[in-house]
């Protein structure tokens, strides 16, 4: 996807930054005012933009540094009607083009930690996107769902018409819903939910509810799950994975509520069933680029340091906690570089990286590359390793 370009006569050194922070909010405008359904100006809309930016903005210069104010500004797209699916992608090419081009220009900052900041900053403002998106649809379409299951049990006159917009809502619906009674028997599905779980519609209606346990479910998700079903709570929302008929792993958003009669006995549980399989990789491999380099494949100085905070902290192995560093540089690589070209350089970078890798395979030893021919180890352990 392109971006637009830098405004013609414009430099990233403007007068002040508040000049800089306007240049970068045309260049996004540009990108994304011809996708979003809006009926504001161009000016109008980069004045919504603004503040947006501003956080961004502040945000890759935070000390300490925080990813929440990006996810505010990916939900503050939402509010602005910024819902097209090109909206989002053109926004991230331009924070990963020009954020750091007009607002990084702290130089207590190395240009690596403001990259791998502005990567941080980007996958924050997608989750920030996909969270106000998700719960936009999730509200309407629980709204509509919850009406149409309170209208099938009105008059017998209106029976007809009241089964006719629940099936439209039901089987039309972005996401995936399931009725199911209190002792978890499926009672309906429809075809989203079906299509999440492999299209196999049998898979889905022989099970019982209670038998959907993952590996990976939080201890708290199945002590809500009976707390719902005895009538002590109306509503739970839970990130849950399932098996698929195949082996593999579908991720959810889970939203379960309680539907009761009209003598407010527990009746039914409504599931309102998100697939997000798709974006949890997005964040593995967003979180995979910002914390390893990309020639070799080692930890990067980021999660290098991560790793290192939490070995030096009081309460990472108690009395008996050691750890060990070793720092490595190649001799004469600049001599590599210079007289066999930085090709060579790199192969020789890459060879290094794998040996030193291969000679740190125990629990708690990682090797990482600080940056040129810098390497380091560390090895954290307990009583007797050294």
């Amino acid at each position: 996807m392109k971006v637009p370009s830098q405004p013609s006569g414009s430099t990233a050194e403007a007068d002040g930054p508040e000049d800089r922070l306007r240049r970068f909010v045309t260049i996004w405008s540009r990108a994304i005012f011809p996708v979003t359904a809006t009926s504001l100006t161009r000016a109008e809309f980069e004045g919504h933009l603004l503040p947006l930016a501003r956080l961004l903005c502040e945000a890759l210069l935070a000390r300490p540094f925080d990813t929440a104010p990006a996810q505010r500004a990916g939900a503050g797209l939402v509010d602005a009607h910024c819902t097209d699916p090109d909206a989002l992608g053109r926004s991230l090419g331009v924070v990963d083009s020009y954020l750091v081009l007009y607002c990084g220009t702290d130089p207590s900052f190395a240009a690596e930690e403001l990259r791998a900041r502005c990567a941080r900053l980007q996958h924050a403002m997608a989750t920030g996107y996909a969270q106000a998106l998700r719960e936009r649809t999730r509200l309407e379409q629980e709204a509509i769902a919850r009406s149409a299951l309170a209208a099938r049990s009105a008059a017998e006159i209106a029976l007809h018409a009241t089964e006719s917009r629940f099936r439209a809502v039901f089987d039309g619906a972005a996401i995936g819903i399931g009725i199911a009674d209190l002792e978890g028997r499926i009672v309906e599905i429809n075809d989203t939910m079906t299509r999440m779980f492999g299209g196999v519609e049998a898979h889905v209606r022989s099970r019982n509810v209670s038998e959907w346990v993952h590996p990976e479910d939080g201890p708290h998700v199945w002590r809500l799950y009976e707390e719902l079903v005895r009538g002590e709570r109306e509503q739970y929302r839970v990130e849950k994975p399932y098996y698929r008929g195949d082996g593999t792993v579908l991720w959810t958003n889970l939203t379960v509520s309680l539907l009761r009669d009209a003598e407010g006995r527990p009746q039914y549980q409504l599931a309102l069933m998100e697939d997000i399989t798709e974006r949890r990789l997005l964040h593995l491999r967003l979180r995979y680029e910002a914390t390893h380099d990309a020639l070799t494949g080692l930890p990067n100085r980021t999660l290098f340091f991560e790793r290192l905070e939490k070995a030096v902290a009081p309460a990472a192995g108690g009395d008996d906690a050691r750890f060990a560093l070793c720092y490595l540089d190649l001799d004469g690589f600049k001599a590599i570089n210079d007289s066999l070209g930085h090709s060579v350089g790199d192969r020789l970078l890459v060879e290094v990286a794998d040996r030193l890798q291969a000679c740190a395979t125990g629990p708690g030893e990682m090797v990482a590359r600080l940056g040129g021919d810098e390497f380091v180890a560390l090895t954290t352990g307990t009583e007797g390793e050294g």
